[in-house]
């Protein structure tokens, strides 16, 4: 079986390669027909038919032998861990084909397109880490490790901002490639692959250092220490040349090389440091607080929809989008390290990853500066400077401010209400390039809505505030009449400026009539739950707010007025 996996990942190098030539020679339209070839199995074999009729037949053999490979494990394999990447590599190479199909059929839009080219070298590294699997004999989940040495948190952390760093590259390149060669991109493509370089380098550095007697982890360093400045020079080269076909190719495949290289390593250090083989990457997904990120992130759209005059550019979107889920999660992250001692003497939160033991402190500390510091240079480099601000000011409000209030004062979720309004301002300035009424509008929205959202959700959980040495004001009101008051008055507020935008012509009277129906609820269900000072209460307010936001900006996103 290992070297079938192998054969199948040179099969899937293969076909990053054929696909890499189908881009640099402009021949994604050679075929204008998709699943057949101009209505045929084999179509003469000429110009860009050679290449795109080429990558399909390539795409069809690795996406049948995936299939295949996926049958015999799922009949043979009693690993759970290498049966879940085989399925999980299935359902890339599926998706992959299906994308690659809808790039023809709807004439390279570059959204698909984008996505095309980021899903393949993931599909890759699916399938370098099956052959890893089968030369080693370890599986992903729940055998021993035999590693000569355990990596230290910091080094997994210096191996997870490897890949990231890696994967902000592949973006950037495929946006590039795909949305258009512009200067404010160019610039950030330029200066990421130097920061990466620097974080590969650094990384390869505290592995041969620190774990110089593991041969998995030194040849892997070795490898990314030679790819990455192989692929520094074919970037400039690829610039020099004006994007030569072969240049161009190699520098999509070194990169995929790098990617994969990479993955494997983070594999190796991931492993538990107590032998046990469990792969904690979920634990650095919590760090993030996913849910929280996902509202960053959907309101910075919001806000960058509205503000735009037209549809908004694919290149901008995804720039803006990863720009606010990067701080988001760095946000998150470096808050759960500055409070973990905390965290654990509470009952909602003494699971996370640092109180519960499954990360240290300082590993969390590296992922989230690792993550805010990427995040600022992607909004500032290829969105602007004044996005990039207040991604800054996202931050310090949160982890500067909010954090260190909480243990002083009531008044701290008047103060963690600014950071959560901060993200639809990003999407407005990263549209419009400065602030105006309609982005202070959302601004205000976002404010208000947080303030009933978390005092219902501290009402919940006052105990637990309380015995962590929190300050929330549930937690410090007995009576529950000034949770009651700002919960009905925050309430009473948010109706009329969640009408501002239609006043504004922001959004149109579908929306007013939508904002007013779901105000006019909200505010009912704050005023029962200050009248009643009930966690039942507190708990229906609170599945009211998370229903009352994406209702109202699903209306304010269809009901836009184009300007």
């Amino acid at each position: 079986m290992l070297y079938v996996t192998r054969a199948l990942v040179a099969a899937t190098f293969l076909l990053l390669i054929a696909g890499g030539l189908v881009t640099s020679t402009g021949s994604g339209l050679a075929v204008p027909d998709w699943p057949l070839s101009y209505g045929q199995w084999m179509p003469p074999m000429v110009g860009g038919i050679l290449f795109e009729h080429g990558h399909r037949m390539i795409a069809a053999g690795v996406g049948l032998a995936t299939l295949l490979l996926t049958v015999w494990i799922g009949l043979r394999e009693r690993r759970r861990g290498v049966r879940a990447l085989a399925i999980a590599a299935l359902g890339a190479v599926v998706a992959q084909g299906l994308l690659g199909g809808l790039t023809v059929l709807w004439r390279l839009p570059a959204p698909v397109s984008i996505a095309h080219a980021m899903l393949g070298p993931t599909f890759f590294i699916l399938v370098v880490l099956l052959a890893t699997q089968f030369a080693s004999g370890v599986a992903l989940a729940g055998t021993a490790s035999t590693s000569p040495a355990r990596a230290t948190p910091s080094l997994t952390g210096w191996a997870g901002a490897t890949l990231l760093a890696l994967y902000g590259q592949l973006l950037l390149g495929a946006v590039l490639r795909h949305g258009g060669w512009g200067p404010k991109l160019l610039i950030a493509h330029v200066g990421g692959a130097i920061v990466t370089a620097i974080v590969v380098l650094t990384m390869a550095w505290r592995v041969l250092t620190e774990q110089a007697d593991d041969p998995r982890l030194t040849r892997r360093a070795a490898w990314l220490s030679g790819l990455v400045l192989v692929q520094v020079l074919l970037g400039f080269a690829t610039l020099a040349s004006h994007r030569s076909v072969l240049i161009a190719t190699a520098h999509a495949a070194v990169g995929a090389l790098l990617l994969a290289n990479a993955s494997v390593l983070l594999w190796h250090t991931l492993r538990n440091r107590d032998g046990s083989g469990t792969v904690p990457i979920s634990a650095y997904l919590e760090l993030t607080k996913p849910r929280l990120t996902l509202l960053a992130v959907l309101t910075t759209w919001v806000g960058l929809h509205l503000a735009a005059p037209g549809p908004v550019p694919a290149a901008l979107a995804l720039a803006t989008l990863a720009g606010a889920a990067l701080v988001g999660g760095a946000g998150g992250a470096l808050n759960q390290y500055l409070e973990w001692e905390r965290d654990a003497k509470m009952a909602r939160t003494r699971r996370r990853p640092l109180p519960s033991g499954r990360l240290a402190p300082r590993a969390a500390r590296t992922f989230g500066l690792l993550l805010g510091g990427l995040g600022l240079a992607v909004l500032a480099l290829s969105v602007n400077l004044l996005a990039a601000g207040l991604g800054l000011a996202t931050l310090i409000t949160y982890l500067a401010v909010y954090t260190p209030l909480k243990t002083r004062t009531p008044l701290c979720t008047l103060a963690g209400a600014v950071p959560g309004a901060l993200p639809p301002l990003i999407g407005w300035a990263a549209a419009r390039g400065a602030l105006d009424a309609g982005g202070w509008t959302l601004f205000a929205l976002m404010f208000l809505w947080q303030l009933p959202h978390f005092l219902a959700l501290a009402w919940m959980y006052r105990d637990d505030y309380a015995r962590a040495g929190f300050q929330m004001l549930p937690a410090m009101d007995p009576t529950g009449h000034a949770v009651g008051r700002q919960i009905a008055l925050s309430c009473l507020a948010l109706l009329p400026v969640s009408l501002v935008p239609t006043v504004l012509q922001v959004t149109g009277n579908l929306y007013f009539a939508v904002a007013l129906i779901l105000g006019l609820a909200f505010l009912g269900l704050g005023t029962a739950a200050a009248v009643a000072q009930t966690p039942q209460s507190a708990r229906r307010l609170f599945l009211a707010s998370i229903t009352y936001l994406p209702g109202l900006f699903t209306a304010m996103a269809l009901d836009k007025i184009p300007w």
